[in-house]
C-alpha cells in the first residue's frame, strides 16, 4: 500500500442499520467526494445533504457529506466520510464508485496506521484505538480511554527521561574520569535501583488486572462431586452444566459467559480434581489445573457434608501455587449436617489466610441447590455472586496504570533485563557497556509509544484492526 495512495473502506459494522459510513483518506479524497457527489465544493467540518451518484448519474443514495481537511483530521490526511442509509447495498455501491473515481481498498487498521505514520498518535494510543472496539467492559473502556489521551505515552516518556539521565551520568565520566567515584555510583545504584521496582509494580499490575481488558476468567473447582456444576448453574440462573451424584460427570470444562456490574466474567466448571485411570477424565483433569492457573479469580469448593480426604488436601496445595488470582474457599452443601470437625475448618482457614490474594478472610458457607428455600435463605449461592462483585468493583475503582497488551509487557521486561544488566556491568566498573545497555533500556521503553525500527510490526499489528478502522 502506497501512503500516497487515497483509500476508502467501510467503517461502521456490516448488517442492517439505520446508518453506513463509507470512509475516504488521502489526498484525492476531497476530489473523490465532490466527483462523487456531483458538488463543487464541501466547507470543512460541515454536514452537507447530498445525493451520490454513479457512472451513470444514477443516484445511488441521499447521504451526508462531511470534510475534514488535513492535518486536523484522524489518519492526518484529507478525509471525507459519506453517511448513507445503513444495510448491504448502499454503502458497497458508494466503494464500487469511489473505487471506479480512483480509490483504493483499505487494508485493516489503515487509517489507524496512517495516523500513526503521519503524527497524529502514537503507538500506544493505536494500541488503544483496537483496544476500546474490542472492550468487554466499562473499566475496559475508561481504562483505554486514558491510553488514547496518552496515559501510557506519558510514562514511557517519563522512563525516557530517567534512563537518559543515568546515561547522561555514564557518558560524562567516561569522557572526562577514568574511574567513578563512590558517591556518583551510589547515587546510580540507587536511581536504577527505584526505577527497576517502578516498572515491576505497573508490570504486576497490569497482569493482576488483565481481566480489566480482556474480562475476568472465574474457576470453579473442586473434587468431583462437591456441586461444582450447581453453584455455576445458580451463577447463571440456568441449567448450563449437567448435574449428576455419579462422580465424573463433568469430563472437561464448560464455560459460560455472564456481566457482573457492567464486567464480563467468564465462568469455568472444571472436571472434578482427582486421581483417576480413566484417560478421558484424566485428559479434563489436566485441563482444570490448566484453567485454574490461567484464571483471574479461583472458588475453591469443598463439601462440608464430608470430611476432608486426600483429594481436598491436594486441591489445597494447589491454591498454594496461585500467585496471581483471587481465591475464594466455598463450604458447599451446608444446609446437610456438617462432616467437617474444628481441626478440617482451621486447616481451610490457615490456607485462606496465606493465600495473597483473597477475597474473603473467612470460609463462605453456601447451600448451591437449597439457597432458594426460606429455610436455608442464608445459604444463598448468590453470596458467591455478591463477593465476586466487590472484587470486580475494586478492580474498577483503581486509577493504577495498566499496560493493555501483551507486546508492551515485552518491552517492559526487556527493558527490566536491561536495567539489571546496566546494574551489573555499573557494580563492576564497565561504564561503556554500562551505557550499552541503558542505551537498550531506551531503546525497549520507547518502543511501547515511538519505536525506532517498525516497519514489518506495524502490518502485523495493525492487520488485527477491523476494516475501516
Amino acid at each position: 500500500m502506497q501512503l500516497d495512495s487515497t483509500i476508502v473502506g467501510i467503517s461502521t459494522a456490516s448488517g442492517l442499520g439505520a446508518i453506513a459510513i463509507v470512509r475516504l483518506s488521502g489526498a484525492r479524497a476531497l476530489e473523490i467526494a465532490l466527483a462523487l457527489s456531483h458538488r463543487a465544493a464541501l466547507t470543512p467540518r460541515h454536514a452537507t445533504l447530498s445525493y451520490v451518484y454513479d457512472s451513470a448519474s444514477k443516484p445511488i443514495d441521499q447521504t451526508i457529506l462531511l470534510y475534514f481537511k488535513a492535518p486536523q483530521s484522524y489518519s492526518g490526511e484529507d478525509i471525507c466520510e459519506i453517511h448513507c442509509h445503513g444495510g448491504a447495498v448502499c454503502a458497497r455501491l458508494v466503494v464500487e464508485r469511489t473505487l471506479e473515481l480512483g480509490a483504493v481498498c483499505a487494508r485493516s487498521g489503515e487509517f489507524t496506521k496512517r495516523a500513526f505514520l503521519n503524527g497524529r498518535i502514537d503507538l500506544a494510543q493505536a494500541q488503544a484505538v483496537a483496544g476500546l472496539i474490542n472492550a468487554q467492559s466499562a473499566s475496559a473502556a475508561q481504562i483505554l480511554v486514558r491510553q488514547l489521551q496518552g496515559e501510557v505515552s506519558v510514562f514511557v516518556e517519563q522512563v525516557r527521561e530517567r534512563l537518559i539521565e543515568l546515561l547522561a551520568y555514564s557518558e560524562a565520566n567516561i569522557d572526562y574520569s577514568e574511574d567513578l567515584d563512590e558517591d556518583t555510583s551510589l547515587a546510580m545504584s540507587q536511581k536504577i535501583e527505584s526505577l527497576h521496582h517502578f516498572l515491576q509494580v505497573v508490570q504486576r499490575d497490569s497482569v493482576h488486572r488483565a481481566g480489566a481488558i480482556e474480562g475476568f476468567r472465574l474457576c470453579i473447582v473442586g473434587k468431583p462431586n462437591v456441586g461444582k456444576s450447581s453453584l455455576l448453574n445458580a451463577l447463571v440462573a440456568f441449567d448450563r452444566a449437567i448435574i449428576s451424584p455419579l462422580a465424573g460427570t463433568t469430563r472437561d470444562t464448560i464455560e459460560e459467559s455472564l456481566y457482573i456490574h457492567g464486567t464480563l466474567v467468564r465462568l469455568i466448571d472444571t472436571a472434578g480434581i482427582r486421581h483417576s485411570e480413566d484417560n478421558i477424565e484424566q485428559i479434563g483433569i489436566e485441563r482444570s489445573i490448566a484453567a485454574m492457573e490461567s484464571s483471574n479469580i479461583i472458588i475453591a469448593l469443598f463439601d462440608s457434608s464430608r470430611a476432608l480426604d486426600s483429594e481436598d488436601y491436594a486441591i489445597l496445595e494447589i491454591l498454594k501455587a496461585q500467585e496471581n488470582a483471587y481465591v475464594l474457599i466455598v463450604l458447599n452443601k451446608s444446609d446437610m449436617p456438617s462432616a467437617l470437625d474444628s481441626q478440617s475448618r482451621a486447616l481451610l482457614t490457615q490456607t485462606l489466610h496465606t493465600l495473597p490474594r483473597q477475597i474473603s478472610h473467612k470460609l463462605l458457607e453456601i447451600s448451591s441447590k437449597c439457597g432458594k428455600d426460606e429455610e436455608f435463605a442464608h445459604l444463598s449461592p448468590h453470596k458467591v455472586f455478591d463477593a465476586i462483585a466487590k472484587v470486580l468493583e475494586n478492580e474498577q475503582q483503581s486509577d493504577a496504570l495498566i499496560l493493555s497488551s501483551n507486546y508492551q509487557l515485552t518491552q517492559i521486561q526487556s527493558t527490566l533485563d536491561a536495567l539489571t544488566q546496566a546494574s551489573q556491568k555499573l557494580q563492576s566498573g564497565e561504564l561503556e557497556l554500562f551505557s550499552y545497555h541503558i542505551n537498550e533500556a531506551i531503546s525497549a521503553i520507547s518502543a511501547i509509544s515511538k519505536p525506532y525500527e517498525y516497519t514489518q510490526m506495524l502490518d502485523a499489528m495493525f492487520g488485527s484492526f477491523c476494516l475501516g478502522k
